[in-house]
């Protein structure tokens, strides 16, 4: 039912979550293209990027390709789900995946694009894997090699972060499971032997910037607590993520009771460390919607110790199942909620198209000092989301943009027959019909 819900979701803000920054952008190119539109060797998007490229090649409707490019991001975890529940049948680790989905879901179910929740799906598999490996008597078959070779391989391509959630269940089964430590040593040979071919022979310009901020460790020490992030990570904490810090409780007082205190300082390290890691990369705050997605991994942190150790220690099934459709249908209302400032950041374009149809030159520049920007979040995709928005609502595309710099783009003014975007100058002929309907030939004009 929690999928079923998200599926719900992701069709009636459909429009939410693919006119918003990256997806419309990716849209944009895979239906251009008639491609993939796979950036930074994160080949893992595959899936998902599958629903809009076939979607274009059958000959669906642009406003279909959304809804389904839109539904692809809950088709995969529910996917990732019944393998892991139904083909493997291993009901601990799909209730963890549940969970890390639940827990922490909030802006992120509406900044879809990130490779990292999607990365995450395919480890859970992993772990799948290796936990039935873990509780069997037999030997692991060469076809378990393979598997987890080749998911690990995507896991590592796919996001880099995935390092901190794979380092940590390693260590978890490597101190729980003590006789299986060579099963889980081999494993780990192989996730960090593809982790350091691909940072050293496939690393892009994104990940080594996002590598540099570590630095900040150092150049903040030892103010830590004073950062603008850690204060706002505090109040995420408290008013949208609290069922983390309510496991997290559950959690330390089971290790205290039954005197687990390696897995207590595994957990408590991980999530202190990784929590000052993300706050002081960002020390001036962000979007709540990326650092959510940064924010992740506690989710994880958190799921499998909590699915493993405290969730088993409630004895009444009836209970057990009770908090945890509790906690997701919570999760659904808290997922649903946040929808208002995504659906006025839509309502704020579709303002834009309505009052803008009657002009006489329609293609416009508008410059960023005209704009709020505590609705519009960011601005750069502005081009490929009116693209998307105006073609689904009124059948015609238009050609919109938002300056970020003033006089940006007044080297663009006279072009009559192209959609002007920041990354690139797009030829009407170039250009799908049947997605890209331009058919205005004046020239960009800037709004005053």
């Amino acid at each position: 039912m929690t999928f079923l819900g998200m599926l719900v979701l992701s069709v009636v803000f459909y429009k939410e979550r693919t006119c918003f920054l990256d997806i419309s952008f990716h849209l944009f190119y895979i239906l251009k293209d008639g491609d993939f539109a796979i950036q930074n060797n994160r080949f893992g998007a595959f899936f998902t990027q599958l629903f809009p490229l076939l979607g274009s090649k059958l000959g669906f409707s642009l406003s279909a390709i959304a809804v389904a490019y839109s539904a692809s991001f809950v088709i995969l975890p529910f996917l990732v789900f019944l393998i892991i529940y139904v083909g493997l049948k291993n009901s601990r680790v799909a209730i963890a995946y549940l969970l890390f989905i639940v827990f922490m879901t909030t802006h992120t179910f509406y900044w879809i694009q990130s490779e990292f929740p999607q990365a995450i799906s395919f480890l859970f598999i992993v772990i799948a894997l290796l936990d039935n490996a873990a509780i069997s008597n037999k030997m692991p078959a060469p076809n378990f090699w393979l598997a987890v070779s080749v998911l690990s391989f995507t896991v590592c391509f796919t996001h880099p972060l995935t390092l901190f959630p794979f380092s940590f269940f390693i260590a978890y089964y490597y101190i729980v499971y003590s006789e299986k430590r060579k099963i889980v040593a081999s494993l780990a040979l192989i996730y960090f032997s593809f982790f350091v071919i691909k940072s050293i022979f496939f690393k892009t310009e994104y990940d080594i910037q996002a590598i540099g901020k570590i630095k900040n460790l150092i150049i903040l020490f030892p103010n830590y607590h004073n950062l603008i992030s850690t204060k706002n990570f505090l109040r995420y904490l408290f008013f949208d993520y609290y069922f983390i810090i309510l496991a997290l409780i559950a959690c330390i007082m089971l290790y205290f009771k039954k005197a687990k205190y390696k897995i207590l300082a595994l957990q408590f390290i991980f999530f202190i460390g990784y929590s000052l890691l993300v706050n002081v990369s960002y020390p001036d705050g962000a979007h709540q919607f990326y650092l959510e997605n940064q924010y992740l991994t506690l989710s994880f942190l958190v799921a499998i110790p909590f699915a493993y150790d405290v969730f088993p220690a409630i004895k009444d099934s009836r209970l057990q199942y009770s908090i945890l459709s509790l906690i997701c249908a919570i999760s659904l209302l808290r997922m649903s909620y946040a929808h208002q400032g995504y659906s006025n950041r839509l309502q704020w374009n579709r303002e834009i198209l309505r009052k803008t149809q009657n002009l006489p030159n329609r293609k416009l520049i508008i410059p960023g000092s005209k704009v709020p920007m505590d609705t519009l979040f960011m601005t750069w995709s502005s081009s490929y989301e009116f693209w998307l928005l105006s073609t689904i609502e009124e059948g015609v595309s238009r050609s919109i943009i938002i300056e970020e710099k003033e006089n940006e783009f007044d080297w663009a003014l006279p072009s009559n027959k192209a959609f002007i975007s920041r990354w690139g100058i797009f030829e009407y002929p170039t250009l799908n019909k049947r997605y890209f309907v331009f058919s205005d030939t004046t020239g960009y004009v800037k709004m005053r």
